[in-house]
């Protein structure tokens, strides 16, 4: 292989004129047929006179540099490919700082398409320029949150509506590099909109559920007070026939109307009116849970669950039960709806427990992004798998006939608070083995 093969006169003559520094790449090609690729570098040395006499150099196989380089080069475009296709909108910024070492501001560095789609900026007249000015605004929009992302690390994540847009967007704001962050922004508008009608059709419910709950007490009230009036007429007529004239036939068959007939069917009606009553109570609680406004704020969920085992203290040591409690973080939310939530869930273990064995309860939690999850295990008599999606519908029972089956709503009442905290509730459960119910809360504070 001649010298011109791998590299050209003119580099050399280049170098020997000192135009240049004899730096070059060539590939060659091995004896297993191999293609390498060398890089050669070379100085000139020259003599007293400055005349060229000759040229050392070294060469070196970069092979494994050029495919790395070759896969960064092909990862760069896949991911500017996906940076730019991608439907949400993704901002790259840096914060600009002060003569003191402040941030007051940041400069957007890049931006995929769908900032162009979204906002009506095009993306070169974007790049390189401050918050204030881009979005026209005396202070830069999110100032306080971007540049804390940017200077700690933590990520960020809001919901915002955009008024010129009207549109909702949910922002996630994280951090490359110190000093600077990416908001990725996602549109949801539809399902923003879709929540508020859920939203509109509950509260219609709730106000239905209050209105039909409160009015049909009327009648209730009016079936108790003429129930006793009868029986008041029942005593006046029993009275009446302990007169000696009255004949002994008659007597016999008002006895017996006045002492078994009256008597049982005024029990029925009191019976029943005493469970409707109950129905509608809990009817009344369910509506006003929905309609009742949260005070939200960080809660001690430690403290809060020793505050309910401590309220059920007198039927678990009667139980010689085991309460096992993990350290608990800390979440956000009304402190006395999740006190009626987690207490349901501790006062269910309690009455439906496994009457053969010592009652256990095991509370533990798990961070999961920018929720919490409590968990409470119980060694109960479990929930069979046909019944575990209907638990949590209204007057749903698992075994009505059973004595205290309850009104069959406590589970929707629990339900609904943890939807209320933008949180949800679910069960796994085994019969004979027990249940774990799965409680997940915000562990950031939220907007009702």
């Amino acid at each position: 292989m001649g010298r011109s093969d791998v590299w050209s006169d003119a580099e050399i003559q280049m170098a020997i004129n000192g135009e240049k520094e004899f730096n070059t790449e060539f590939r060659v090609v091995w004896r297993d047929g191999s293609i390498h690729n060398i890089r050669a570098l070379a100085v000139v040395q020259r003599d007293d006179s400055g005349r060229p006499v000759r040229m050392i150099g070294t060469n070196w196989d970069i092979t494994l540099q050029k495919h790395a380089e070759e896969a960064l080069r092909e990862s760069e475009e896949k991911l500017n490919t996906l940076f730019g296709s991608m439907t949400e909108m993704v901002v790259l910024n840096e914060l600009v700082f002060d003569e003191s070492g402040q941030p007051f501001n940041y400069r957007l560095t890049d931006c995929n398409n769908a900032f162009s789609t979204i906002t009506g900026i095009e993306k070169e007249n974007a790049i390189g320029k401050i918050a204030t000015e881009l979005y026209q605004t005396e202070t830069p929009p999110f100032f306080t949150e971007y540049s804390r992302v940017a200077l700690t690390g933590v990520s960020y994540e809001y919901t915002t509506y955009f008024e010129p847009m009207d549109k909702y967007f949910s922002i996630s704001v994280v951090s490359p590099k110190k000093n600077t962050f990416a908001t990725i922004t996602t549109d949801i508008t539809g399902i923003r909109e879709i929540q508020n009608e859920i939203f509109a059709k509950n509260e219609e419910l709730e106000n239905y559920l209050y209105i039909a709950s409160h009015d049909l007490r009327s009648p209730l009230v009016n079936i108790q007070g003429f129930s006793r009036r009868l029986q008041k007429h029942a005593d006046s007529i029993k009275e009446i026939i302990s007169d000696p004239s009255i004949p002994a036939g008659i007597k016999s068959d008002l006895d017996h109307i006045l002492d078994e007939d009256v008597p049982k069917s005024l029990k029925y009606i009191f019976s029943s009116v005493t469970k409707m009553e109950a129905l509608l109570a809990g009817l009344l609680h369910l509506s006003r849970t929905g309609r009742t406004l949260m005070t939200i704020r960080e809660i001690d969920i430690n403290k809060l669950f020793h505050l309910i085992i401590g309220h059920y203290n007198f039927q678990l040591t009667e139980l010689n039960a085991v309460v096992n409690i993990s350290e608990l973080p800390t979440c956000y939310g009304d402190e006395n709806l999740l006190n009626q939530l987690f207490s349901n869930i501790i006062g269910n273990a309690i009455k439906y427990r496994d009457k053969n064995r010592q009652l256990l309860l095991d509370i533990t939690a798990q961070i999961e992004f920018r929720k919490v999850v409590y968990s409470i295990r119980d060694n109960g008599m479990g929930i069979d798998q046909r019944h575990l999606e209907k638990i949590w519908d209204i007057f749903y029972k698992v075994d009505a006939s059973q004595p205290d089956a309850g009104d069959g709503l406590g589970l929707s009442i629990v339900k609904r608070i943890a939807e209320k905290h933008n949180g949800r509730i679910r069960v796994e459960s085994e019969p004979g083995k027990g249940s774990v119910f799965f409680v997940e809360l915000q562990r950031f504070e939220f907007a009702e």
